[in-house]
């Protein structure tokens, strides 16, 4: 082959391979955006899970703390530099058994106040708060087919609180 020749041969190839890398990088690039999403709902939902466990672990720290539904609500903001995020903290008075079975039966009085052998008879008292973090994620990728345009998340952590 002649020195000529060669020349045209890698010309041709060096505008195959033009071709072929306009073809494939804008299906590259929606790949790589809808990765960057990906990983965008993945770090707030994290997120939610630490603001979560945050606010539960304000509220278990002891019977006092229990009460404060808005110290909770605000421990779980405060947790994260994730803006937007909406806590709801809930507290739950259960009698249980010797066995751990919670019985049907509440509390009496149900305000977690009295004492365990009025409030619970023959059975312990527990009580537990959850605190319910939430944000609404807009994605970049937004009116691309099966791509949603937003996506809810949610987390719940629920611990005993220390008595």
């Amino acid at each position: 082959m002649t020195a000529a020749g060669r020349h045209q041969l890698i010309r041709s190839q060096c505008g195959g391979a033009l071709v072929e890398l306009a073809i494939a990088l804008p299906v590259l690039i929606v790949v790589f955006a809808a990765t960057i999403d990906f990983a965008r709902v993945f770090y707030t939902a994290m997120a939610l899970t630490d603001a979560a466990r945050a606010g539960a672990q304000y509220g278990a720290h002891n019977a006092a703390n229990s009460t404060d539904a808005a110290g909770m609500q605000s421990a779980a903001s405060a947790a994260t530099n994730t803006t937007g995020i909406t806590a709801v903290a809930t507290r739950l008075c259960q009698c249980a058994t010797d066995a751990g079975v919670f019985s049907a039966t509440a509390p009496t009085a149900n305000d977690c106040t009295s004492p365990e052998t009025t409030s619970c008879p023959s059975k312990h008292l527990i009580v537990t708060v959850s605190v319910t973090t939430s944000k609404t994620f807009t994605t970049i990728m937004t009116g691309f087919p099966s791509i949603p345009g937003s996506v809810s998340l949610s987390r719940t952590a629920t611990m005993r609180v220390f008595q």
